[in-house]
């Protein structure tokens, strides 16, 4: 699936794995003589931040909040990625692969004919500097199927591939994407009332 409006572009590509970057070492040689000249660090990625509003959800049935009302609970663990900046093109191409902890509760679905039970949540990568422009967020809808007798799992969900325009004042470091679940307002009600107090 990809989304491209006004040079931001968000690809939920099909892969499960990040691309090894390529790294290239040049010298110089004159006269017989090597001049090794220090190397420039390259250019800082994006800062990604989880929101602490966002990074769980708790998913019931109905309209109950009660522990046994849970159908599931998800919440982000981390992250991995890679990013490339083109200086010239003032261009970031940045990939993330988001990690997610999923805990099923006493309310969960009941399980199909091979014993695995199939649960769905979806979260979000945001541009907060592109708002209010609607690409400047992404939601990603994230199935987790748990095998028999398996009630709690670690997930990683397919790459998702941002391509980030920079303004030339811009610098690709300053550049925030933001990572959340994607909540209802009782659910981010729930998270904030909930939130341990520290």
């Amino acid at each position: 699936m990809m989304v491209q409006q006004q040079g931001l572009c968000f690809r939920f590509a099909a892969t499960r794995h990040l691309l090894a970057g390529c790294a290239v070492v040049s010298g110089l040689a004159l006269g017989g003589c090597s001049v090794f000249e220090p190397k420039a660090p390259p250019p800082p990625c994006p800062t990604v931040k989880i929101d602490r509003d966002t990074a769980h959800v708790t998913q019931f049935r109905g309209t109950g909040e009660d522990i046994t009302d849970t159908v599931m609970e998800t919440e982000i663990i981390g992250y991995i990625g890679e990013c490339v900046v083109d200086k010239d093109a003032h261009v970031v191409d940045m990939t993330l692969a988001v990690s997610f902890l999923a805990k099923l509760g006493p309310a969960a679905a009941a399980a199909d004919e091979k014993g695995e039970r199939h649960q769905a949540f979806t979260y979000f990568v945001a541009l907060p500097d592109f708002f209010p422009h609607p690409a400047g967020k992404q939601v990603f809808s994230a199935k987790v199927s748990f095998p028999p007798n398996v009630n709690q799992m670690r997930y990683r969900d397919a790459d998702v591939v941002l391509h980030i325009p920079l303004a030339k004042s811009v610098s690709s470091g300053d550049t925030r994407v933001y990572l959340g679940l994607q909540l209802t307002d009782d659910q981010l009600r729930f998270n904030r009332k909930n939130r341990p107090q520290y």
